[in-house]
């Protein structure tokens, strides 16, 4: 049971681990809990972020607490014990419990300090412990459910619809002990202000951001329409579930030139055009604390840029660069299901250690431009490629005028988003690693979230070397979540993703520490 944390301040975030796998074991998948510091241990306080497990964890982390006094013969608090009963260690330390049994405050947490359950996307090993512990008895309060309006409409129709699970929400005449918030793509532009703009409160001293990010290719036999990021989350959906009558179209025949139909009859043809293959939409959410503006990153499940249809993670990385580069945000929980002996066609919108260090390295491109990392000199700063220093030494064609003029001093320009998915911001330098052992790029591409008909071709300029004594992203704690068991008899998968992202990190000179999580760890930020 680890307690991590900043110990030079007082944190503002507390995340707990609930689930920390990704499967196949059904009793360790994706739940974290989430809180402010600064609301304490009340009513309402804590924000479950998926919910893979839920009651059985808490139970299980509760289980191995100590509290500062045992129950006066046999009564919890509230049958008229003398004082509270406090937990004293691990994960809920400060928390007053009212029952004895783990069981039974596993459920006065659940009820009483949960109200939210912020969910990235509707996979079954992300929301089951949440559907499941919907029948917890003794509900007084309802219970929020938020997502993306994508999210939500598919909580809607395939899971509370009153035949997959009972339909418990306050929508369609359901029970009304369960309802839906449905979040905006990059925040309310209604709500907050100052630096808490678009931020929308969802727990108690807690605001959230969310952005959508992509989980891979549908499998199936026949790609359907719908759920590319040119269209709209109700519009793909609409699409997805339209009869197969949607691509007939019914004309009225040509007497001059039908041979086959009487005039004036009908003529029936098929659209020819091809669907456009989908791409699975998930999220990534901003958490804020109201209190200090400190900030922590959970990402659902998420495939590298490189090889996504739809390259979406680079428009995350920088949000989030000046965030890191200033100190207000120091924690990314981010997946990592599969070691680098997986090959990319058998990922199915997962990171393993090569790609999530290729992701990472983009972020330190952004975070580098924003002037994080350690203290360097400007000469420590100043690298070049080998092709680069040639030219700049003569090697290479005479200065155009627009060459000469830009020796002037020039403003800074942010990124720029139609590079390359996967690559760098123009102008910085930072280590490039070499592409995953078999790395082939999908083709067939749908237009990127920049815009066009198709991912840019891939950067072959020569990689920029960055002196090991700039790590940008120093002071950033990088939490890794969703591991998927190997079940075999050889070294855990926990053991040899962490070996491998400890390796390709040490030889990139990021400087962030990366942590393999796992159920029952709490992180302070």
């Amino acid at each position: 049971m680890g307690v991590t944390g900043n110990e030079k301040e007082k944190p503002a975030l507390q995340v707990i681990v609930l689930g920390s796998g990704g499967g196949p074991f059904e009793d360790n998948v994706t739940a974290l809990l989430v809180r402010s510091t600064a609301s304490g241990w009340k009513k309402g306080s804590v924000l479950q972020v998926d919910g893979g497990v839920g009651l059985a964890a808490i139970a299980r982390v509760l289980s191995n607490h100590k509290q500062n006094r045992p129950f006066a013969d046999g009564q919890s608090s509230r049958d008229g014990a003398r004082s509270p009963v406090t937990l004293i260690n691990g994960p809920f330390e400060g928390l007053e419990i009212p029952k004895i049994s783990p069981k039974a405050n596993a459920k006065y947490i659940y009820q009483e300090l949960i109200d939210t359950v912020l969910i990235t996307h509707p996979h079954i090993d992300h929301i089951m412990g949440a559907i499941v512990n919907t029948a917890t008895p003794g509900f007084t309060r309802q219970k929020l459910f938020a997502g993306t309006p994508e999210t939500i409409d598919l909580l809607k129709s395939h899971i509370f619809n009153s035949r997959i699970w009972p339909n418990l929400t306050d929508e369609n005449n359901g029970a009304a002990m369960i309802s839906y918030i449905r979040l905006v793509e990059g925040g309310s532009p209604a709500a907050g202000q100052g630096d808490n703009k678009d931020y929308v409160e969802i727990a108690s001293g807690l605001g959230v951001k969310t952005k959508s990010i992509s989980h891979g290719t549908c499998i199936e036999n026949n790609a359907r329409r719908g759920s590319s990021p040119s269209l709209s989350p109700s519009a793909a959906e609409r699409s997805r579930l339209a009869p197969p009558t949607s691509n007939i179209q019914i004309q009225r025949s040509n007497p001059n030139t039908s041979t086959n139909l009487e005039p004036g009859m009908p003529r029936i043809t098929v659209a020819t055009s091809l669907p456009e293959k989908s791409v699975y939409n998930s999220s990534v959410f901003f958490i804020r604390d109201s209190a200090t503006g400190k900030e922590v990153l959970i990402f659902g499940d998420v495939e590298p840029d490189s090889v996504s249809l739809s390259p979406r993670n680079r428009l995350v990385w920088s949000e989030a660069a000046p965030k890191i580069a200033s100190g207000q945000l120091t924690g990314i929980f981010i997946e990592c299901s599969y070691d680098n002996s997986r090959d990319d066609e058998l990922l199915f919108g997962h990171m393993k250690p090569s790609f999530l260090i290729q992701e990472l390295q983009v972020l330190a491109g952004y975070v580098s431009r924003n002037g994080g990392g350690s203290s360097i000199s400007d000469a420590d700063n100043n690298f070049t490629s080998p092709k680069r220093k040639r030219n700049r030494n003569g090697g290479g064609s005479s200065a155009s005028p627009e060459n000469r003029q830009s020796k002037a001093p020039r403003q800074q320009s942010p990124p720029n988003f139609e590079s390359p998915p996967g690559s760098p911001p123009k102008g910085v330098a930072y280590p490039i690693m070499k592409r995953a052992p078999g790395y082939t790029r999908r083709r067939n591409a749908v237009s990127n979230a920049s815009g066009g008909d198709g991912p840019p071709p891939i950067n072959t300029e020569e990689p920029v070397v960055l002196r090991r004594s700039f790590r940008p992203l120093k002071g950033l704690k990088v939490v890794i979540i969703h591991v998927k068991e190997n079940l075999d008899d050889g070294p855990p998968a926990i053991d040899i993703i962490r070996r491998e992202l400890l390796k390709l990190e040490e030889e990139a000179g990021l400087g962030c520490e990366i942590i393999v999580s796992h159920p029952g760890q709490s992180f302070y930020f």
